[in-house]
C-alpha cells in the first residue's frame, strides 16, 4: 500500500534526516563523528579543496565542533571505518565490510578480462611489495610508464596509480592512510587492517543484495528508481525492481507518491514515524553551506521535485559551459534551497573569500544567515577574517 505525502512534507523528512548542526544534530565531539557516519550509512569523499573536502564539510556540518583530524583517527587509527565505493568512494562503516566484499568480488568478476596485462602485471608485483614489506602507494613505485586510467582517454596515469586503484576495487588491498593533500593513499592487504572477526564473515550474494538496497533506501530518505546507482549493487534494472517489489511486500518499503511529482519514492517501512513528523523547520542564525556532493544532494532530480532547485556541480564542466563557476555549492535556510555560493580559502591572505553569491528569486532576505555561515566557515578552517560579504 501507498501513501500520500506533499512536497513540503518530503523536504522537511529529507532536511531533519540529514541531523544538521543547525537544526539540532546529536552528534558532537571526536565520538560524533563515528555515530554521523553510521547514521547517514555513507561519506563521500573528495579531495578538491577550494574551501574545505566535502567528506570534512559534510561532517563539519553535523557533529558540532568538527575537526577534520577526527575523521582521519577514527577511519585510519581507530579502524572504525573504511573507504570503497557505493554512492562513489566513500566512508563506511567498519561493520559493513563483509557485506561490500561480495561487491569487491563482483568487480573482480566483472573487470578481471578488462584489466591490460600490463596492469596486471604491476598489480602483482605491488601485491608481492605489499605482503613483504608492509602498507605502500604509488609514490612508492616509479617505473615511468604512463597508461590510459579511469578518468583519462590518453596514457597520462601512472601505471601504479592504475593498479592500486583496481586492487582497491577488486579488494585485494583496503586504504589505510591519506596524506595531508588526500590524494596520495596508503593501501595495505586486508589482513592487516579489517578486524579478524569481519573478515570470517561470509556474506551470500542474495544477503549482500538485500543489504545494499536497505542500506540505500535508509541513506536517501526518499528515492525513486531512475537514479543509475539505485540500490548500491551491480544488476539489471529489472531485477532491482524484482528485490524491491519483494520488499513492499514483505512490508519493509513503502512507496511514496509526492503531490505534483509524477515519479514514485520509496522509503523504509520503519521511517514512516518520520516522514508522518512534517513539522516546520527554524530558520535560524546561521545557514547551511553545504558540500557538493552533501549527502542531501546526492539525488539531483530530487532536488528539481521537492525544491524546484537545478543544481549540477561544474567542476568537470568546461569553463566556457558552465552556468555558475567551478566551485559552487547550494545554500541550505530552513526548508530551502535559497541560493548558491562560490568561495575559496586565501592562506596568504589569511582570508575566507566570496567570489560569488547567488539567491533564488526573492530570497535575497537570507543574506544575513548567510554571512553568519561564511564567518562560522572561516572561524572553522582558522582564517583570520572573511571578504566579498
Amino acid at each position: 500500500m501507498s501513501i500520500t505525502i506533499s512536497a513540503e512534507q518530503a523536504r522537511r523528512f529529507l532536511i531533519r534526516r540529514q541531523k544538521f548542526t543547525a537544526y539540532g544534530s546529536p552528534f558532537a565531539g571526536p565520538e560524533g563523528v563515528a555515530q554521523a557516519l553510521r547514521h547517514l550509512e555513507a561519506v563521500q569523499i573528495d579531495p578538491l579543496c577550494p574551501f574545505e573536502r566535502n567528506h570534512h564539510q559534510v561532517l563539519y556540518n553535523r557533529v558540532h565542533g568538527y575537526q577534520p583530524a577526527w575523521l582521519e583517527h577514527m577511519v585510519y587509527q581507530e579502524k572504525q571505518a573504511f573507504e570503497y565505493y557505493c554512492n562513489a568512494l566513500c566512508v563506511l562503516p567498519i561493520e559493513d565490510y563483509p557485506y561490500f566484499r561480495r561487491a569487491m568480488e563482483q568487480q573482480r568478476e566483472l573487470t578481471g578480462a578488462k584489466i591490460d596485462p600490463s596492469v596486471r602485471q604491476t598489480m602483482q608485483q605491488i601485491l608481492r611489495h605489499i605482503e613483504e614489506r608492509g602498507q605502500a602507494g604509488s609514490s612508492d613505485f616509479n617505473s615511468g610508464q604512463k597508461i590510459s586510467g579511469w578518468w583519462d582517454d590518453e596514457p597520462r596515469t601512472k601505471i601504479e596509480k592504475l593498479a592500486f586503484d583496481y586492487l582497491h576495487l577488486i579488494g585485494n588491498l583496503v586504504i589505510t592512510r591519506r596524506a595531508d593533500n588526500q590524494r596520495s593513499r596508503s593501501y595495505n592487504v586486508p589482513e592487516r587492517f579489517i578486524p579478524p572477526y569481519l573478515l570470517g564473515q561470509e556474506i551470500d550474494q542474495v544477503a549482500w543484495e538485500r543489504f545494499a538496497m536497505l542500506k540505500f533506501l535508509r541513506a536517501y530518505g526518499l528515492s525513486q528508481l531512475s537514479i543509475s546507482r539505485f540500490g548500491w549493487y551491480s544488476a539489471p534494472k529489472t531485477a532491482k525492481k524484482r528485490l524491491l517489489l519483494e520488499l513492499i511486500d514483505q512490508g519493509e518499503v513503502v512507496p511514496v507518491q509526492v503531490e505534483g511529482v509524477k515519479r514514485t519514492y520509496y522509503c523504509l517501512a520503519d521511517l514512516m514515524p518520520e516522514l508522518s513528523q512534517a513539522f516546520p523547520l527554524p530558520e535560524g542564525e546561521a545557514a547551511v553551506i553545504l558540500g557538493p556532493l552533501d549527502n542531501l544532494l546526492w539525488d539531483r532530480e530530487r532536488l528539481e521535485d521537492f525544491w524546484k532547485f537545478y543544481y549540477r556541480w561544474e567542476v568537470y564542466v568546461p569553463k566556457a559551459k558552465r552556468q555558475y563557476g567551478y566551485y559552487v555549492v547550494p545554500v541550505l535556510y530552513g526548508e530551502w534551497l535559497v541560493g548558491r555560493i562560490e568561495m575559496r580559502a586565501d592562506k596568504e591572505q589569511n582570508l575566507l573569500r566570496v567570489d560569488n553569491l547567488w539567491f533564488e528569486p526573492g530570497r535575497e532576505d537570507a543574506l544575513p544567515a548567510v554571512r553568519r555561515a561564511v564567518v562560522l566557515q572561516a572561524e572553522y578552517l582558522g582564517l583570520g577574517g572573511i571578504r566579498g560579504i
